[in-house]
Order: C-alpha cells, then sequence, then structure tokens
C-alpha cells in the first residue's frame, strides 16, 4: 500500500504549490526539521519551484533551461539515488547524471496547444523490494505537474523567441523602408529609424531614446512636435492620415504622417510614418493648375463655340451646327461607340472624322468601311483578314478591317446594311471575345474605337428584325443627329463661298449675285451638302444654276445666269417679271405689286430690252 498523508499535510502542500514563485530569489525550502511525509512533499515543491525559477533567467535558451530542469526531477522522488530522468523535446533529449533506462518508468507528456510534443520520463535503476511499481501515486501527481510547468516553460520560451524574431525582423525592415518610422510609448521616442534621422537632420538614433514628444531632444525639434500635436491635443484612437506642409528656408515641403495605434510590449503604444511626398506634391500642384488652365481655355473655348463657324472640314455658324461641335467634343473625350444619324449628303463621314482627329487616337489610323458594299460571303475576309494559303488566291497574309483599325477608328457607313449573321461575327469581335483570320487558328484581338452612320432610324431596324437588339445597344452608345441643309439655311452663303475657293474660281467671282444667292437659300436641297456642292460645280463650268432631283426631273433657274454680274442681274429681272405677268393674267399692275415695285418702274423695265 502507499503511504496516506493527513489531511493537513495535503493543505500545507496546496498551500505552498500556490505561492508563486519570486523574481530569482527562490530558496529550496528546509527539510531538515519536517515530518518524513512532509519531507517528501518539500521535495516535490522545490522541485516545481527550481523548474519555474529557471525561465526567471535572463537570456538564456530552451536547451539551457530543460538541462537543468532534468536534474532538478530525481531529487524530489522517494528514491533519489536510484532516480534518472530524461527529457525528450523536438527530437532531442536531456539526461540527468547517471541516466540508465530500464523497466520501471514513469511517464508524462508535455502538450503545446493540445499538440504532443516531447515527453518526461522517470526510472529507477534499481528497487530495494524488488517491487514492480516503485512508484508513489503521489509522484505521478507530481510528474503530471512537472509536465504542465514545462509545457509552460515551452510556451513562454517560444512566445519569447517568436517576439525576438519579429522584433528584429522589424527592426531591419524599418532600417531598410523608404518611409521614416517612429515608436512612441508613454509620451516618449522609444526607437526612431535612420530614415525619420535624415528627414530630420538627427545626428543618431541614439540621441532620440527615450526623449519627450513634446520637446524632442535633436533634429528639427519644432517640426516633429508640430507633427505630434494633434496626438498631444486630443489623442488617437484609430489609423489617421495626414499631410503636413513644412517650410523649410524658401521651399515647401510637404510630409504625409500616419498615426496608428498598437500594443507593445503589452501597453499601447503609437507608431508613426512618415514619408516625404514633396516630389509627387509639386506634380499635384502643377497638374492642378493645368487642369484649371484647362478649365478656363475650355470655358473660354465654349463660350466661343457658338460664333465658331467650322470644326475640321464641318462647316456652319447655325444653332444646330453649334450642337453637334459640342457633341463632337463629348464624343472626342470618350472611347465609347458614337452613332451618327444624317440625311444622304449631310457629312456623316466628316462629323465622324473630326471625332477621330480630336481624341487621344488621332495619331492612328481612321479605317472607314462602306457596309453597303460588303458582300456576306466576303465578310469575314474583309473584316477579319486571312492568312496565307487560306484560298488558291491568298499568295500572302492580308490583314482586315479590324487589324488596320487597330488603335485608331474604324468608320462603319451605313451600318444598317449589315445583315444579321454579319452583326453577330462583328459583335463578338466588338465586345473582347477576339476573331480569328480566315486560315487562321489564333484568335487575335484589336483595340479600335467604333463609329457607325445611318441615313435610317435604326430603331425600326431593330423592331423589324433587321438588326439584333444587343448589337444595337453595342453600337448606340453616344448619338450624334446631323441637320439636313434645309434645316440651317443660314449656313448656305458659307458653305457657297467654301466650295468656290476649293474650285479654284478668280477671287473677282468668288462672291454670288444676291439674286442667286437667294435661290440657293430658298431651295430645299434633297441631296444636302453634296448636292449644293455639285450645283456650284455646274454654276462654275456652265454658267448656269440647274438642280437635279430624282423626282422631279432637272430643274434650271430662270434664265442663264452668267458669271458677269450685269448680265446674271438683267436675266434674273427677265425672269421674275415674266413670272410675276403670268401669276397676274397679264395685268401689269398686279404684276407690278407682286414684285414689290412702282408700274411707272415695271413699263421702264419692259421698254429696256
Amino acid at each position: 500500500m502507499k503511504p496516506k498523508l493527513p489531511n493537513e499535510t495535503y493543505r500545507l502542500i496546496a498551500r505552498e504549490k500556490d505561492k508563486p514563485a519570486g523574481n530569482g530569489s527562490w530558496k529550496p525550502l528546509p527539510v531538515s526539521t519536517a515530518p518524513n511525509a512532509l519531507t517528501e512533499r518539500i521535495k516535490e515543491l522545490n522541485c516545481l519551484y527550481g523548474i519555474s525559477n529557471l525561465f526567471e533567467n535572463q537570456d538564456v535558451s530552451l536547451s539551457w533551461i530543460l538541462q537543468r530542469a532534468v536534474e532538478l526531477i530525481p531529487a524530489a522522488w522517494q528514491y533519489p539515488e536510484h532516480a534518472c530522468a530524461r527529457i525528450r523535446l523536438a527530437g532531442e533529449e536531456y539526461t540527468s547524471k547517471n541516466f540508465k533506462q530500464t523497466r520501471w518508468r514513469q511517464n508524462t507528456k508535455i502538450v503545446l496547444n493540445d499538440n504532443h510534443v516531447g515527453d518526461v520520463d522517470v526510472f529507477y535503476t534499481q528497487v530495494a523490494d524488488g517491487g514492480t511499481d516503485p512508484f508513489l501515486e503521489e509522484e505521478d501527481r507530481l510528474l503530471k505537474a512537472i509536465g504542465e510547468r514545462l509545457s509552460k516553460v515551452l510556451w513562454l520560451k517560444r512566445s519569447e523567441e517568436a517576439l525576438k524574431e519579429s522584433e528584429e525582423r522589424y527592426r531591419v525592415l524599418t532600417e531598410q523602408v523608404a518611409e521614416g518610422v517612429a515608436l512612441v510609448q508613454d509620451g516618449r521616442f522609444r526607437y526612431v529609424n535612420p530614415t525619420f534621422c535624415r528627414m530630420f537632420h538627427v545626428p543618431s538614433a541614439e540621441e532620440m531614446q527615450d526623449g519627450w514628444v513634446h520637446r524632442p531632444p535633436a533634429g528639427k525639434a519644432d517640426e516633429i512636435a508640430r507633427l505630434y500635436e494633434e496626438k498631444e491635443a486630443g489623442g488617437i484612437e484609430a489609423k489617421r492620415e495626414k499631410i503636413h506642409p513644412v517650410v523649410r528656408g524658401e521651399k515647401t515641403c510637404w510630409i504625409q504622417v500616419c498615426h496608428s495605434m498598437i500594443s507593445y510590449k503589452g501597453r499601447p503604444a503609437l507608431l508613426s510614418t512618415f514619408k516625404d511626398i514633396t516630389e509627387i506634391k509639386e506634380e499635384q500642384l502643377a497638374a492642378q493648375r493645368m487642369a484649371d488652365l484647362l478649365h478656363d481655355e475650355n470655358r473660354v473655348l465654349r463660350s466661343s463655340l457658338k460664333e465658331r463657324y467650322r470644326l475640321g472640314n464641318l462647316l456652319g455658324r447655325s444653332p444646330a451646327m453649334q450642337e453637334v461641335y459640342e457633341r463632337i467634343l463629348k464624343a472626342a473625350a470618350t472611347d465609347a461607340s458614337v452613332a451618327i444619324y444624317g440625311e444622304s449628303g449631310s457629312g456623316k463621314e466628316l462629323v465622324a472624322r473630326a471625332i477621330h482627329d480630336h481624341s487621344g487616337r488621332k495619331k492612328k489610323r481612321f479605317v472607314a468601311v462602306n457596309c453597303g458594299a460588303i458582300q456576306e460571303s466576303l465578310f469575314e475576309r474583309e473584316f477579319f483578314g486571312h492568312r496565307k494559303g487560306a484560298f488558291s488566291s491568298a499568295h500572302e497574309d492580308s490583314p482586315g478591317y479590324l487589324d488596320m483599325a487597330g488603335g485608331g477608328t474604324l468608320f462603319l457607313d451605313e451600318v444598317g446594311e449589315l445583315t444579321v449573321n454579319m452583326q453577330a461575327k462583328l459583335l463578338r469581335a466588338l465586345e473582347g471575345g477576339g476573331y480569328r483570320p480566315v486560315g487562321g487558328t489564333k484568335p487575335l484581338t484589336s483595340d479600335f474605337r467604333m463609329i457607325s452612320a445611318s441615313n435610317t432610324a435604326l430603331t425600326n431596324k431593330v423592331t423589324t428584325g433587321e438588326m439584333r437588339n444587343d448589337f444595337f445597344y453595342r453600337i448606340h452608345v453616344i448619338h450624334i443627329q446631323l441637320p439636313p441643309l434645309r434645316n440651317r439655311r443660314q449656313d448656305i452663303p458659307l458653305l457657297v463661298e467654301h466650295f468656290l475657293r476649293k474650285m479654284n474660281v478668280p477671287p473677282n467671282k468668288i462672291r454670288v449675285p444676291g439674286p442667286i444667292m437667294d435661290i440657293l437659300v430658298e431651295y430645299d436641297w434633297p441631296g444636302n451638302v453634296r448636292e449644293l456642292r455639285n450645283v456650284l460645280q455646274r454654276y462654275v463650268t456652265l454658267g448656269r444654276i440647274e438642280f437635279f432631283s430624282p423626282h422631279r426631273g432637272t430643274e434650271a433657274a430662270p434664265a442663264a445666269l452668267e458669271l458677269n454680274l450685269h448680265g446674271a442681274v438683267q436675266e434674273l429681272e427677265k425672269s421674275l417679271i415674266s413670272k410675276a405677268l403670268d401669276q397676274a393674267g397679264g395685268n401689269r399692275t398686279r404684276a407690278a405689286a407682286l414684285l414689290g415695285i412702282s408700274r411707272r418702274a415695271l413699263f421702264r423695265r419692259l421698254s429696256n430690252p
């Protein structure tokens, strides 16, 4: 039977076990005057306190602690002269003196974070009475307590090593970064890195150690204290960033400061970083000044746009054209797809070119495609290109429209002429799905800006099923409506002068007689600007104003109009008088009233052939 101890003895042992270990002042309990049973318990306490006290030694390794711990264990057993111990941890063994492994073994596990990481073994080298279980029940409990103490020591030591490693890693990191770093605790500097010292002209980091934040001991003390004023005034509860201007001589420097509350050695501390962003700030200020300048120029431009008569090759002072100019400039500032609507001959391609020329893609190609001339069977070859050998006449690689428009603009004139199948193939390329040249195996992509034009409403084609709904929305992001020439008659004189100059008409004949200009202004121009240019070309060539309309046939001006101003005016007068007499049924008084002249003036003109 294992001996039982009196209850008072157990209570005494329990009180002794609950006492904390002193800071390096632990002394073994005297055993000479204690009863035998109590002597055994004191030996146990001495062992536990001794193991705990090993951790109080500064700057010692875990191996040193485990070796001395294993030497303390045998003395706490009933027969210390025959006891020996072993600690196994992480593949290493630590043994007491005269260690010998026998069949009389007692074991407990060392557990760290619920993981079995090691063992503590106690052996008896011999047993006096030859018994099979020489260990006492109290020794079982003691060994478990030793295992628990070693687990705690192991956890503390590894935590300490991890903390030191982390601090060293952080120190190395902070010494290499380009930002200044400072650690403040209890209002004093605990650490500053070399960059901080260079930034604030501090001779060395040691001079800042334990210096007060509100009264820095070295460097540009006033600047440093000012950067911490916010912290001193109201404290910092969360991460806070701020940019501070610092005047040094005649130059203003900009320092970005970030304050963060952290826990350092179990107590709150302030970690601060300082970044010199003077160069970045100066670039920002310069960019802002440039933006303000451009804004002012843009405002002036827009205010003068009402009086502008030209944008690219587009001419017109009318309000309708001013609105078109405004839309062109807005569209040019983006890469969004543009849909241009207007009657035939109104200048849709000129609008597309103006958008391209005022955009960031103006240095790349502008590729115009007449969709009405594309055969469906040749669509992929025309748009996606082909590879050498793709068909019998393919003697070399040939790029398609998408390749040619790479980085630039693809203009699809009369986009409504594309079939639904052609739209589906083109849509995939527009949506980023890529395309394959005829005879090619690898998919290609092309970065281009899409501009389309139509002389009919594409919404009607969507309704009738002639255009895919998704294709319509892909090309119809920005909408520009070109007015027909009959809706901007005030631009006709400007256009007439422009076209005559391009036709190399002699300077003395560039100005068109008023009556002729009146005829040009009053005409409806179903062919728009294109028809006006053709009429003027005939006028310069034949000396007559003739209008050709598919619905009304050929119309000429009432009389031959020569380039001679006097002759043209006479011919026009005769024509108008003849018309007035026809309408008045030969009544000269009524004809004079229709012409807005007196009856005598009419007689005079009729009498002069």
